[in-house]
């Protein structure tokens, strides 16, 4: 990850949109520019931020930072399913509509085990589930969204 320094007046601007959208800063610039991308540019370069939050996990389970683990797993498999919903040509506006995606790919490849991976994948997520989990629930986690990934890396392709 890198950082981009901005006039203050400029990030105080980006701080009260972002806190509106319910955002980071961070955040706010990374959709400002994915949104100015064509398609096939936002998927690619979603599936790459994907891998960029995943590593970032990786490296915090390292340090034994779960929760912050957890949290980086859980953004590195959202922007995996954004690429996905954008290449099907639907478009993940709200939190709820991660759940349709699933509900739909469940259907659409006839495989309820995304389901289940999805919804021991999305309890890493920290915002919703600010609670330490436990080195095996965690390492379980971990596996069903790693093989969720996986998934989602081959709907890709």
């Amino acid at each position: 990850m890198k950082e981009v320094i901005v006039p203050d007046k400029l990030y105080e601007y980006l701080e009260n949109v972002s806190a509106e959208k319910r955002l980071t800063p961070s955040e706010l610039v990374v959709e400002l520019i994915l949104n100015s991308m064509d398609v096939a540019d936002r998927i690619k370069y979603l599936a790459e931020i994907s891998g960029e939050y995943l590593e970032l996990g990786d490296e915090l389970k390292k340090r034994g930072d779960l929760v912050d683990a957890g949290e980086m797993y859980w953004r590195g498999l959202a922007y995996l399913m954004r690429a996905v919903a954008l290449k099907l040509g639907f478009d993940i506006q709200t939190y709820q509509d991660y759940f349709s995606l699933i509900d739909y790919l469940a259907f659409k490849y006839n495989d309820g085990e995304l389901v289940s991976m999805f919804t021991n994948s999305e309890r890493l997520h920290g915002e919703y589930h600010p609670r330490p989990q436990g080195e095996e629930e965690f390492k379980y986690r971990e596996e069903q969204l790693k093989k969720l990934v996986n998934k989602m890396r081959n709907m890709l392709q």
